[in-house]
């Protein structure tokens, strides 16, 4: 069993037959995208995406003081980062 981290889901085939309706009609909020009942991946929005990552550079400069938050431009890096942990730690 898989916890689902949006209050939004929609199979794979729906994702498929129109990407674009289903962000619009999320309205802003996260939606995991389903392929066999599981969790493929969340559709986000680029500004929840930005609100994110900035929020995860606020935590991790008040978790060490001394370390400064990146700069915008190094966003993608985080997300890379990000997604590189995530794969090694088997999600």
């Amino acid at each position: 069993m898989q916890t689902l981290l949006a209050d939004l889901a929609i199979s794979m085939s729906q994702f498929k037959k129109n990407p674009a309706a289903v962000l619009r009609q999320a309205a802003g909020q996260p939606v995991a995208v389903l392929n066999h009942n599981k969790v493929d991946f969340y559709l986000l929005e680029p500004a929840l995406l930005a609100t994110l990552l900035d929020e995860i550079g606020r935590l991790q400069a008040a978790a060490s003081p001394a370390m400064q938050p990146p700069p915008p431009g190094t966003r993608r890096q985080q997300l890379e980062a990000l997604l590189s942990q995530a794969k090694a730690a088997g999600r």
